[in-house]
């Protein structure tokens, strides 16, 4: 048995799965391979996360008294000449300051500016979709209509015409009162619906004698002209983000004088634009608008003396009456408008005011945008519209003062 229990005891130690596994492991086992040190992957996470729902990134309100320094948002660092900007995406932030440390957007307020006035975009925030039901029944209309209506006396008393308080005055009510037909909220459904009203007569946005259609397609081309602006910061594309700016404003301008049939050639316009790069000296940009305002102010007095001498002559009795009947140049039936211009550099775009009237003219800084903001896309693009639309009706009201040039056919010289 001890024979037989020895036999037995040699032949499992042969055949033994552990001792064939430990022999495996000599012969066959693969060496491993190296491991590397693995970096530890931290998520970024957002200190401020911001909603990107389409409500959030219209929804503005304005939650505090504008003073009368027409001060901005001074949160953005100097970018000195010699470092280059970190990421592209930091590229979007502009600066309020040039390189040289000159300012840009508060030159341009306290350049174009006086100390009285009022910056009718100063105060807008964005609220986030929690916080607007909260804010929207918080905030009176009739109490927000009120508070504009008493800064627009202010600028009244302060030397403003009539004309540029109800722009500021509409301006600062968006987001207080509907601006377009009920009916393009089908359209538009990323806007609230007390943007909207089913009043057409209380509808500010809105087509004159062209179609719905083609006043919606118009506006929905301009609610583009953010992103296409810091895209050409993004791709350092060719067409400037002041050039996109530029380019939407005339198409959509195109389109509103078109609607309200006064884009012929001897309609003059109310409102000239101006753009320059980042580092442009806002100095050189306020005369270089000055200068084409001037201009065109003289193109007015002109349009607006030669419709006098015409009616002045229709109604003339006689020969001896036409020449007391003929007004000077410096009187006129109506007064002359209101002018505008548009000083876009970099993503940041001003509206300055004109007054004809005036011995001395002087721009005033009517409100200012900027649309390096993503947030507010939509609420930069309906003040556009806004401005727009008040040039167009403004215009058609004046058409009726304005000399009026017959197209003559041209003649045939075959015949």
């Amino acid at each position: 048995m001890a024979f037989l229990r020895g036999v037995s005891d040699r032949f499992w130690n042969y055949v033994s799965p552990r001792k064939t596994q430990q022999r495996r492991d000599k012969l066959f086992k693969v060496p491993p391979l190296p491991q590397h040190a693995k970096t530890p992957h931290i998520k970024k996470v957002d200190a401020n996360p911001s909603s990107m729902s389409p409500t959030t990134r219209i929804q503005n309100w304005n939650v505090r008294t504008p003073g009368s320094d027409g001060s901005v948002d001074n949160d953005y660092p100097l970018s000195p000449k010699s470092l280059p900007p970190k990421s592209l995406e930091q590229q979007l932030d502009r600066a309020y300051t040039d390189f040289e440390g000159d300012t840009l957007i508060d030159g341009l307020h306290e350049a174009v500016g006086d100390t009285d006035g009022f910056d009718a975009n100063e105060e807008t925030i964005v609220v986030d979709d929690g916080q607007y039901m909260d804010q929207k029944k918080s905030t009176d209309m009739e109490v927000e209509r009120r508070r504009r209506d008493a800064q627009g006396r202010e600028l009244l008393a302060a030397g403003w015409t009539k004309d540029a308080v109800f722009l500021f005055h509409k301006l600062g009510m968006r987001g207080f009162e509907p601006l377009m037909p009920s009916g393009w909220s089908y359209d538009f459904v990323m806007m609230p619906s007390m943007m909207f009203t089913p009043n057409i007569d209380k509808a500010f946005i809105k087509p004159t004698h062209d179609s719905d259609y083609r006043a919606q397609k118009a506006l929905e081309k301009l609610l583009k002209v953010g992103s296409y602006a810091r895209d050409a910061i993004l791709l350092r594309a060719s067409r400037t983000p002041e050039c996109q700016i530029q380019e939407y404003i005339k198409t959509y301008n195109k389109w509103a004088v078109k609607d309200g049939r006064v884009h012929k050639k001897w309609n003059l316009p109310l409102f000239k634009i101006i753009v320059g790069p980042k580092d442009s000296n806002i100095n050189i940009l306020q005369q270089d608008m000055i200068d084409k305002l001037e201009k065109l102010a003289d193109q007015w007095r002109d349009a607006f003396h030669e419709r006098d001498v015409i009616n002045s002559v229709e109604d003339a009795r006689d020969e001896s009456m036409k020449s007391e009947a003929l007004p000077a140049t410096h009187d006129y039936v109506q007064d002359l408008p209101t002018l505008y211009g548009v000083i876009a550099s970099h993503t940041i775009m001003g509206i300055v005011s004109y007054d004809i009237m005036v011995p001395d003219p002087s721009l005033r800084t009517v409100a200012i945008f900027d649309f390096g903001q993503e947030d507010y896309d939509v609420w930069n693009s309906l003040a556009i519209a806004i401005f727009v639309i008040h040039c167009r009706n403004r215009m058609m009201e004046l058409k009726d003062n304005l000399p009026v040039f017959e197209d003559k056919p041209k003649s045939d010289p075959d015949a």
